[in-house]
Parts: C-alpha cells; sequence; structure tokens
C-alpha cells in the first residue's frame, strides 16, 4: 500500500485530531473525497452523492433526448434501451452505499420522468400506468436491486483477508 496516495476519511468522528498511522506511516485525513465519480463527505449521510448522481443522471437524460430529436429517433422500445443504457447506468451508480439515502426521490423524479415523456407517455396519467404501457417496474423495484446491491457488498466487505487495512476501518 501507498501511503502517500492513501487518504483517510471518517465519518460523524468524536476526535477530529486523532492521527492514522500504518506502518509508522501517518494517512493523510480528508473532509471530502471523490472515488469514481462519487463525492463523499464527513456528513452523517450521502445525501450530497445522491444529488450529484441525479444531477448527472438529468444531464444525461436531457443529452439523450437531444440526440433523439437531432437524429429522429422516435422508436419507443430503441429510446427505452438507450436509457437503460445511458441513464439507468449513471441512476444506479454506487448504489449499494447510498441506498438508504433520503435524498433517493431525486433519482425516482428522473426514472419515472423519463418514461412520461416518451410519446406515449402523458403527463397527466399515472405513473404506474405509464410504467406498465413501457413494461417498466415501479421505481421501488429499482430501490429493491439497490438494496440487493448494499447486501452484496456487504458480504464482500465482511470476507475481506485478515489483517487488512480495509478489515480494520470497518471494524471500527
Amino acid at each position: 500500500m501507498n501511503v502517500k496516495k492513501t487518504k483517510v476519511m471518517v465519518f460523524n468522528f468524536a476526535n477530529p485530531c486523532q492521527k492514522f498511522v500504518f506502518e509508522g506511516d501517518v494517512i493523510e485525513r480528508v473532509q471530502t473525497f471523490k472515488y469514481l465519480g462519487i463525492l463523499f463527505e464527513t456528513t452523517s449521510n450521502l445525501d450530497s452523492a445522491v444529488e450529484h448522481l441525479a444531477v448527472a443522471s438529468r444531464r444525461s437524460l436531457f443529452a439523450l433526448n437531444c440526440h433523439c430529436v437531432k437524429l429522429h429517433i422516435m422508436d419507443v422500445k430503441l429510446r427505452c434501451d438507450l436509457f437503460n443504457t445511458l441513464v439507468c447506468s449513471i441512476v444506479s451508480y454506487a448504489s449499494e452505499v447510498w441506498v438508504d439515502s433520503k435524498k433517493i426521490e431525486a433519482i425516482k423524479i428522473v426514472y419515472q420522468g423519463f418514461f412520461k415523456s416518451l410519446p406515449k407517455g402523458r403527463k397527466t396519467t399515472s405513473t404506474s400506468i405509464v410504467l406498465v404501457e413501457f413494461g417498466k417496474f415501479p421505481f421501488e423495484h429499482f430501490a429493491h436491486f439497490a438494496w440487493r446491491q448494499a447486501l452484496l457488498y456487504y458480504n464482500r466487505v465482511s470476507m475481506v483477508i485478515k489483517d487488512c487495512i480495509l478489515e480494520k476501518a470497518w471494524e471500527a
């Protein structure tokens, strides 16, 4: 492990002066850290990360819709496939760590809003009817997927090799 490239971030920690040492070297402590596109902060939740994903997914959806108009893509199935590939991958990114966030509603709006924006969708039609029309599950099914990912992540972390720094962090 390269201690110079390693950072420590502590969430809701009582002792802000405590140093973290690995094999005699002090590991730098940070207040924010961007990891694989997710911005982590030392607050007690991941609300800012979920908001960031919601913004990124809205941008991706806007770009998708612009390209569909520019290329005259009207086929609903193709647009749904593009949505699943280009937008849902952003929406579900790192869901195993943020699934319990109260800000998940922002992601739900992007998911449901896409289907209501399609030619067959109507703004006044209930969301569940629109989703049935496109053969999609309600957003809650997506949330179940995210919980499944969280459980798989928990299982992977709990099986970490002994004496690994990740195991020590997990125990703490």
